[in-house]
């Protein structure tokens, strides 16, 4: 069945400036264009995943000859990895023709509700949104997405990041409506335990062959190091003289499992080590989407990364404070490796971004969490318990030797889907390609809910009374590149705490935002934050809630 003129070692030399793909992407080409589907791809981080897929289908442009599938969907668990991923799979696409289209859906970059372009990058949800019908952004043409994604390829990557068993039930849902309308998918992963693997795909047909397991041997080498106290306890960090100096020389990943001690350590490793923000930045889930952006920039100027095929190593101290928002889709590498303790998938993933290139050597030292205030959150304290276990057993475990990743994943994980909600799903789907709803009101990805916080400076606000001080503020306020999206928990802490007081609702006749006294929050909604509550460099504050 293949028709592509070059073979895939030319392509990827050719297009990928990639000398010798790896033996798994090969079989990736090969097994895509005999049209054997669907996969299952289990490969390390950094094994170039994304290029195993986008090649075969990319080819399909050179001889016009489209036997895969006219358009890809490549689904991604969250926004922070979408842009990333496009702007990479751009630059390849770019190599062979500038007529190929790449696009991004998502809440904040929606340039394809109806997912027509040659290549579509975008999350879970907007997928779900789009297979169901249940967009708003697609208004009377609500056949369009889904008729796009019965004649696509589907890329689900990073598969294992969900950790939700409501969330793995609607992926389930999914795979299997794909699967029964011979629409051609692949799931990839780099620590999927064997228990999701069998829960999501036990009414799906795959075989030995469609299964890829990328035995991949790396050069690098992280030596673990496990330390004895919690990294902070009682409004203080426990690092050494000598540590805290190992920090100040070498390019430092530090990763905490919840927003509020990411700014503690934040905080107490400038004061202590005298940095400026040159020097130092904290990455975490409520930044505005502007700062958001300007904070992930920084990350990369303060950590070695890859360059048109080089790697960049900055001079000087070179540290990022972040939470689990960094553990896939950042291709940087730091030489120091400081994290909470965390789940096996969490952990392989903060690796990730530590000695993540050939030859490169770094250090980890993993922490565990405090006892008190349930420092265990937003995971499950006998997971933690299990996995500090299994570390302490396991002294000599190679965290770069891909089949000892997967022993550590498989032991203490036991993610699946959920049978019962897995059904619910599929009939609530099928009501929702059959009847249409104009919006997802019934079809949700994650068992919380999200609302989107405001920040607004009301000192920029002019007038006479105090709403009208704040309308103006309002309207002088660019609502997208100031908006933080959060789980709805964190409105309520927030609310409880006295900060959050106001809503904001749209009147689309007047083409304004109205204000409204709030004494309860409600999912999707949009809240106003006073930017006396948000700082720059530290995101929302006070932020005492756990989640993250």
């Amino acid at each position: 069945m293949q028709n592509i003129s070059l073979n895939v070692r030319d392509f990827y030399k050719k297009y990928f400036q990639i000398d010798e793909p790896y033996e798994f992407q090969e079989r990736i080409w090969d097994l895509i264009l005999q049209g054997k589907n669907p996969l299952l791809v289990r490969a390390p981080t950094g094994s170039g995943k994304t290029e195993a897929v986008i090649a075969p289908f990319l080819a399909q442009f050179i001889n016009n000859d489209f036997i895969i599938a006219p358009r890809l969907i490549y689904v991604l668990p969250m926004r922070v990895l979408v842009n990333g991923i496009a702007q990479r799979i751009k630059k390849y696409a770019e190599r062979i023709s500038p007529n190929i289209s790449v696009e991004i859906q998502h809440g904040d970059i929606p340039d394809s509700p109806f997912f027509i372009a040659d290549i579509i990058v975008t999350t879970l949800d907007q997928f779900l949104y789009g297979f169901a019908r249940a967009s708003r952004q697609v208004g009377y043409h609500i056949d369009v997405p889904a008729g796009s994604i019965a004649s696509s390829m589907v890329v689900f990557d990073e598969a294992h990041m969900y950790r939700d068993g409501f969330t793995f039930s609607i992926m389930r849902a999914l795979m299997e409506i794909l699967y029964r309308s011979n629409i051609p998918f692949v799931v990839m992963t780099a620590t999927m335990p064997k228990t999701l693997e069998e829960s999501l795909f036990e009414r799906i047909k795959v075989t030995e062959e469609q299964k890829i397991f990328a035995d991949i041997s790396f050069s690098s080498k992280i030596d673990i190091k496990l330390h004895d106290d919690p990294l902070i306890s009682n409004e203080d960090i426990n690092l050494s003289d000598e540590l805290l100096e190992k920090i100040k020389t070498k390019r430092t990943l530090i990763v905490l499992n919840q927003v509020k001690r990411t700014q503690k350590v934040y905080e107490k490793i400038r004061s202590r080590l005298e940095l400026n923000d040159e020097q130092i930045v904290l990455l975490h889930s409520r930044f505005t989407k502007a700062d958001r952006i300007e904070h992930e920039g920084k990350a990369f100027s303060l950590i070695p990364h890859k360059e048109n095929r080089g790697i960049i190593i900055p001079e000087g101290t070179g540290i990022v404070v972040s939470t689990q928002v960094l553990e896939a889709g950042i291709d940087f590498s730091a030489e120091l490796l400081l994290t909470e303790l965390a789940p096996a998938d969490s952990l392989v993933q903060r690796s990730g971004r530590c000695a993540r290139y050939n030859g490169q050597k770094g250090e980890m030292y993993i922490f565990p969490v405090e006892e008190e205030n349930k420092g265990y959150l937003p995971y499950e304290k006998k997971c933690l318990e299990k996995t500090w276990e299994w570390l302490k057993n396991n002294p000599d475990f190679d965290i770069k030797d891909f089949n000892q990743v997967c022993n550590f994943v498989d032991f203490t994980l036991d993610y699946k889907a959920n049978d019962y909600e897995a059904a619910d799903t599929l009939i609530d789907l099928y009501e929702c390609v059959l009847y249409a709803d104009t919006e997802p009101r019934n079809i949700q990805l994650r068992d919380g809910k999200a609302i989107t916080l405001v920040v607004v400076d009301f000192s920029s606000g002019k007038g006479k009374k105090k709403e009208d001080r704040i309308k103006d503020a309002i309207r002088k306020t660019n609502i997208r590149e100031n908006s933080i999206n959060v789980d709805i928990g964190v409105g309520r802490w927030l609310l409880e705490k006295g900060i959050l007081k106001l809503m904001l609702s749209y009147d689309c006749d007047k083409k304004e935002w109205n204000l409204k006294e709030i004494n309860d929050i409600s999912p999707f909604g949009y809240y106003v934050l006073e930017s006396n509550y948000y700082n720059k460099q530290k995101g929302v504050t006070p932020d005492e809630s756990i989640f993250i």
